[in-house]
């Protein structure tokens, strides 16, 4: 690793890591986020929550908890801004071995960080470690996104961490080694802000990026369609933001060659997708056919998915994620045109509502 000092691979316990959760209106979620990283190991004083001046009671629901460090930025500076302020303000980097990042509307399962740990123990070249993010039950459009999840991580996390090509480490699941966090740039100014940490990783040769199934992270995915929507524009047009920003993918590196495929495919997958009326005209079997293929692809995906994360949800939504599946076509062709062909970028940061969980359905605390 490029400028790093040696690292010991004798075994770090958990306090030398500590944990960031930049918030902004999180009063519903965050006092269960903070209470599931206590339970996880982590001591109340190694806990530092980013209030971005939320308007709630954001900072009476994490006054609550005894020991807890809360960081009241004097203006709206975002996730990244925030996340540097703290950094530079209780000198982390110098403090702590590892900086783990999570959401405010996420909860983490209870051996969460001894599985990240062990991760960076077994893998002294590993900088950067991302968990596995779950979605939490509450109607189709969650049920769609924990299938998304499990085919991310089942699939394409798995082969990447084989080809060292992990593209993005979640937000809601990221755990850094401290020695990389001046290295790397806090103030990329793209949207998806987890990817394009990921990519500077590889970009700077910084480390290796490694993948924990067992650290569970549970997120509130939107339960509104226009929230999903929302959410999705952001991630896509963030996705070609990094792009742009950090060269991909011209930069002669593996990683580069992980995206171009990822980005093609999709973009072959939506146009294809799209223009199926058009092919029905001219050949109704060859359409009838690929769209039988195409659902019994997706329903085998999501029996594996229900089984593996005892999630029947999803399989008895699943004759409703092709209107998903098209939704998101067109927003991943809509986003290139905007910030590949067009360069309008897009700036406005998204974020869903958020709902009080479901008591009477909790998500379990511990490790799945």
């Amino acid at each position: 690793m490029n400028g790093l000092p040696i690292l010991s691979i004798a075994p770090v316990p958990l306090h030398r890591v500590c944990v960031v959760i930049p918030a902004f209106n999180e009063e519903r979620l965050i006092g269960r986020c903070v209470a599931s990283v206590l339970a996880a190991g982590i001591a109340a004083d190694h806990v530092f929550v980013v209030n971005d001046c939320s308007t709630d009671r954001t900072r009476e629901a994490v006054d609550a908890v005894e020991g807890v460090q809360v960081i009241d930025n004097p203006t709206r500076l975002g996730k990244v801004r925030g996340l540097q302020r703290a950094v530079d303000m209780h000198r982390l980097a110098e403090r702590f071995e590892f900086m783990a990042v999570l959401d405010a509307d996420s909860h983490i399962s209870a051996g969460y960080f001894t599985a990240v740990v062990s991760a960076f123990r077994s893998n002294p070249d590993a900088v950067l470690v991302c968990g596995s993010p779950r979605s939490e039950r509450a109607n189709w459009l969650t049920a769609f996104r924990a299938l998304d999840y499990a085919m991310g991580d089942f699939v394409y996390r798995q082969g990447q961490q084989v080809l060292g090509v992990i593209t993005v480490a979640p937000g809601c699941a990221s755990t850094y080694r401290t020695a990389v966090v001046p290295l790397l740039d806090w103030n990329g100014g793209t949207l998806v802000e987890d990817m394009d940490l990921t990519i500077q990783v590889h970009r700077k040769r910084l480390g290796t990026v490694r993948y924990v199934a067992d650290a569970h992270s549970y997120t509130q995915d939107p339960r509104r369609l226009r929230d999903y929507i929302g959410q999705i524009t952001r991630w896509y047009s963030g996705t070609w933001q990094v792009m742009r920003l950090r060269r991909l993918p011209f930069g002669g590196q593996p990683i580069d060659l992980e995206i171009a495929l990822l980005a093609g495919e999709g973009l072959v997958y939506s146009a294809v997708t799209l223009l199926l009326p058009l092919v029905a005209l001219f050949s109704p079997s060859l359409v009838w056919r690929w769209l039988v293929l195409d659902q019994l692809i997706m329903l085998a995906a999501a029996v594996v998915c229900a089984c593996r994360l005892r999630r029947l949800d999803v399989l008895l939504w699943s004759p409703t994620f092709m209107v998903l599946r098209l939704i998101n076509s067109v927003l991943w062709l809509r986003t290139f045109w905007t910030e590949i062909v067009r360069r309008h970028t897009l700036t406005q940061w998204f974020t869903p509502e958020r709902y009080q969980h479901d008591l009477a359905r909790p998500e379990p605390l511990q490790t799945a």
